[in-house]
């Protein structure tokens, strides 16, 4: 995975995504994952972006640790939970001296991964990185997801910037697009920035097989609508799987 779309990107998602994201999902992992972690387990947050989640985690007690491809979205986490250990690396290649108790990584970063074989070797890392019988905690779009987001436009329009996002599914390449533009005010002078940020589908039944070449056991699949009872989740599932 590269980094330069999420590097530009860090500011806004920072103000906008992360917060909110987890707020919605702050029930159902309440519900579904957080009553089987010991008081002060240790939780890795993999793909953790601006660190809203991290941080959360940490407050509910645990021993987290962040890490994420992206420095600007390193160094917005460690100013968002200034008390967690974050660290810049590749979801799909990492290794860490003490295993972990629980790996979680959401906000469809999964769909992120340009490959089923880069799909396959973060599972391999989540594994690696887990104590045994340890939670590997993750969502992902679907097809579903992505023909609900389909064609829809977002902005924000604030005095000093501006971030305009579009989304486009294409169901026959299985690939999801959101073009994005941003305006910053700059000492008095406006700079845009275009990028694009891709997503991917994977089909629920490639998640599984590959969680349990990867080492874990068959995995409890829930809802984002009618389990986590998220908000605007539609097509979204979360999968809890435990490391054999």
């Amino acid at each position: 995975m590269s980094s330069p779309a999420y590097d530009k990107f860090a500011h806004f998602y920072n103000l906008y995504w992360g917060e909110s994201f987890t707020d919605d999902a702050q029930e159902g992992l309440s519900n579904f994952v957080l009553p089987f972690l010991a008081p002060e387990a240790r939780v890795l947050d993999l793909c953790c972006g601006a660190g809203h989640m991290a941080a959360w985690l940490a407050a509910c007690g645990y021993e987290v640790t962040g890490l994420d491809i992206s420095k600007p979205m390193i160094e917005l986490a460690r100013d968002n939970a200034p008390g967690v250990e974050f660290v810049v690396g590749d979801a799909t290649e990492f290794t860490f001296p003490e295993p972990f108790d629980a790996v979680v990584c959401v906000f469809d970063s999964v769909n992120h991964l340009p490959s089923g074989e880069e799909v396959q070797e973060m599972f391999k890392s989540a594994s690696r990185a887990l104590k045994p019988g340890g939670l590997f905690v993750f969502d992902i779009n679907t097809d579903r997801g992505f023909r609900f987001a389909a064609g829809e436009t977002w902005a924000a329009v604030e005095a000093d910037h501006v971030c305009i996002s579009k989304s486009q599914y294409d169901p026959g390449e299985g690939e999801a697009v959101s073009q994005i533009t941003l305006f910053r005010d700059d000492a008095g002078s406006w700079v845009r920035t275009d990028l694009e940020i891709h997503e991917y589908l994977y089909p629920p039944e490639e998640i599984v097989e590959a969680l349990m070449g990867a080492g874990f056991g068959e995995p409890d699949v829930l809802d984002g609508e009618e389990d986590f009872g998220m908000p605007r989740a539609e097509g979204r599932l979360f999968y809890v799987a435990r490391r054999l």
